[in-house]
């Protein structure tokens, strides 16, 4: 982190502060854990302005529904774009609480988005448009066994249907649901909110913690389609930004999930 950011977060604080932890793992933020006590998040390119831009006026209504924390920024910036928010204590959730967690899944999906300013988008034309990027970029590190399988899986982007619309998260992997106590305490990170299909807030959890979890069949098929694509977008964030790393984790990813 520059020493520019190190003076914006001493002005936004009116002090030196004592330490600062860098968080440098985020693919659309650089994080700064600030005295243990505050979270200040800089955008790391202007195309993801607009998703914080999003989480400013966002977060302020959804806080009184939900039975979690959720950011609250007392400290805004607009020259440059960046905020700063009381650290949620947690650690991420690994199977915890599962009551808790569909209590927080359904009170989100329960909410009216009515003058809320989400993305609205055709969601089978915005995965086959994503998928279609894949196949371009992705699928040629795969083997020719793999690609086949892969393409089977993009094909079923024509079938994220039925489904009525709900507010979601969208991004709801264990790093941004904070257990405290053994409960879930708190969701972070809202900047991918949108409007659209319930399974997708379920794909890490019927596939990872909660696989017996009573859901509709279908939401279920969908929830692992979603599972499955994700690693997806890590390759094609690493390959992006020429970070290997990324790549290679995203590609053996790909490969478990086919």
């Amino acid at each position: 982190m520059t020493t520019d950011r190190h003076r914006l977060i001493a002005d936004a604080l009116g002090r030196s502060p004592r330490t600062i932890l860098e968080i440098d793992d985020g693919y659309d933020f650089e994080v700064a854990i600030v005295d243990d006590d505050w979270v200040f998040r800089f955008p790391r390119r202007s195309a993801v302005e607009e998703a914080l831009e999003l989480e400013i006026v966002l977060l302020p209504a959804l806080a009184p529904a939900l039975s979690v924390d959720v950011p609250s920024f007392e400290h805004v910036s607009r020259n440059p774009l960046f905020v700063g928010y009381r650290l949620i204590r947690g650690e991420p959730l690994v199977d915890e609480d599962a009551d808790g967690v569909r209590a927080f899944l359904e009170a989100l999906h329960a909410l009216d988005p009515s003058g809320l300013p989400v993305e609205r988008p055709d969601w089978v034309e915005a995965y086959r448009d994503q998928c279609a990027e894949f196949e371009r970029l992705v699928l040629p590190f795969l083997d020719k066994d793999r690609r086949v399988q892969a393409k089977r899986l993009f094909g079923d982007a024509e079938t994220l249907v039925d489904f009525e619309p709900a507010l979601l998260h969208a991004d709801l992997g264990p790093e941004h649901l904070l257990v405290r106590d053994g409960r879930l305490a708190g969701v972070i990170d809202w900047g991918d909110t949108r409007l659209g299909d319930p399974a997708l807030d379920y794909a890490w959890l019927l596939n990872g913690p909660f696989a017996d979890w009573d859901v509709d069949p279908d939401l279920r098929r969908r929830a692992r389609f979603y599972h499955r694509l994700a690693p997806w977008y890590e390759t094609h964030y690493g390959l992006f930004t020429n970070q290997p790393a990324h790549i290679e984790r995203g590609l053996a990813g790909i490969r478990d999930r086919l």
